[in-house]
């Protein structure tokens, strides 16, 4: 018993080990990601984007961010894009995801979902939340970009990292996350509107953030 407890710790003091080295000849592809290919003009919505301060940047840990509000002239509701990439996840520059930044800002999750969207190289799940603070109410919406492909699954996305990091593979990753509040015609209204954006908007996250396999991207209409 005491023999294979002390394989088991020289087993993880070497696999440790491994990671660490293997982590230290990682290249980092921050440059990957190209944000200037996102439109501004999204359908009849016109997007303006938000500054970050130094605070927020240095919480975030990404290598780039964008923010931007895209408002639709029609009825003046605000959609809100927000891309994170991470050029190499490292110790104190992971992704964080919603599920525990959301709450961390105050907000409450009141349901979590997931929807299929149907695409050319196959179906895609997104994560979906509605979430209220004070008298709002919001519907998000989001998944992950990485070197395997769409995820939506939390785990499966560390699983990424530990995976790529023992094969000595870029550790890049990207979170995306669409939001809309929920306005007088109700959460149905705003769950076609965003499902309706989110299709619009993937295959142009594909194009500015190529890091999916080839055969996992979707082409951009031109």
């Amino acid at each position: 018993m005491k023999l294979r407890l002390i394989a088991l710790l020289v087993l993880l003091a070497v696999a440790g080990l491994w990671t660490h080295v293997l982590r230290g000849r990682q290249a980092r592809d921050q440059h990957a990601a190209r944000f200037d290919l996102i439109p501004v003009q999204m359908g009849p919505r016109t997007g303006v984007d938000e500054p970050f301060d130094a605070g927020t940047m240095a919480a975030l840990k990404a290598d780039l961010v964008l923010g931007r509000l895209y408002r639709d002239p029609r009825d003046g509701s605000v959609l809100q894009l927000f891309v994170a990439y991470f050029g190499s996840q490292e110790t104190g520059s992971q992704i964080h995801s919603p599920q525990h930044c959301l709450p961390g800002g105050g907000w409450r999750i009141l349901d979590r979902a997931k929807w299929t969207l149907p695409t050319p190289t196959g179906p895609r799940t997104i994560n979906e939340f509605v979430i209220e603070k004070g008298a709002g109410k919001q519907l998000v919406h989001y998944w992950f970009v990485t070197r395997s492909g769409i995820l939506s699954n939390e785990f499966a996305l560390k699983w990424d990292l530990v995976r790529n990091s023992l094969l000595g593979l870029p550790t890049d990753a990207a979170m995306i996350r669409l939001v809309l509040p929920v306005g007088p015609e109700g959460l149905d209204a705003a769950r076609r509107d965003l499902r309706a954006f989110c299709r619009a908007m993937m295959p142009v996250i594909d194009h500015a953030i190529p890091i999916a396999p080839a055969k996992d991207r979707l082409a951009v209409a031109i």
